[in-house]
């Protein structure tokens, strides 16, 4: 891609998110994102073929910024709690700005027929980077190696409930989901220790093969 095609593509991408947030995701069309931007609507066509396209940048976009920020934040991590507060907190925090919008999208995010669906094909690969970031959290001893892709796997999923609930949550600064948050790592970490016990290899070994056939984890080799 050009740098003038590189410029024109972040001018849409910033116009859409603003008019997202400005007017609803619903009410904004791509005639007037072409508008707002000073380009025919074949133009912006060429750059994004949907609006949906734009919403996976900004998804794009938001995962990388989490990435980064979790990542920095675990380097100061004393233990595995720590870092597992850290990678949730600051997926909380990219997104505080645009929780209205968050909560508008949202449907897109849960439907089964939606591409942007967080378990469609079109998915996968945020899916993969937003679960492997809680796999370089859970890579810790208290965590037994066969549970740790279950592990990183129920992180990820309590992570999205969390951020719909996040978008909801009309608490002071959201208190009432960063105490969820706590609470629920608390509990996820007692869990998790426990797993660790030789008695239940099988009950890990168990719960391993039920996602695998769901397809939610890869087979074994």
């Amino acid at each position: 891609m050009t740098r003038d095609a590189e410029s024109t593509r972040r001018r849409i991408y910033s116009v859409a998110l603003t008019l997202f947030r400005e007017r609803g995701y619903a009410k904004t069309t791509m005639r007037q994102i072409a508008k707002e931007a000073g380009l025919s609507l074949g133009a912006a066509y060429h750059h994004f073929d949907s609006k949906q396209a734009i919403v996976g940048a900004y998804y794009a976009q938001q995962t990388e910024a989490h990435e980064a920020a979790a990542r920095a934040a675990m380097k100061e991590a004393k233990d595995l709690r720590e870092r597992l507060g850290f990678v949730m907190h600051t997926a909380l925090d990219v997104r505080g700005a645009d929780r209205e919008l968050m909560r508008e999208l949202a449907p897109l995010v849960v439907s089964a027929e939606e591409t942007l669906s967080a378990f469609s094909d079109e998915s996968e690969s945020l899916r993969a980077r937003s679960i492997g970031v809680f796999r370089e959290a859970v890579d810790d001893p208290a965590v037994p190696e066969d549970v740790r892709e279950v592990f990183a796997l129920a992180l990820w999923g309590l992570q999205m409930g969390l951020l719909l609930y996040f978008s909801r949550d009309g608490s002071p600064r959201q208190r009432k989901t960063r105490a969820l948050v706590d609470g629920s790592l608390d509990l996820a970490v007692q869990v998790v220790r426990a797993l660790a016990l030789p008695m239940l290899a099988p009950m890990r070994a168990q719960l391993t093969r039920t996602l695998q056939d769901a397809d939610l984890l890869p087979a074994s080799r």
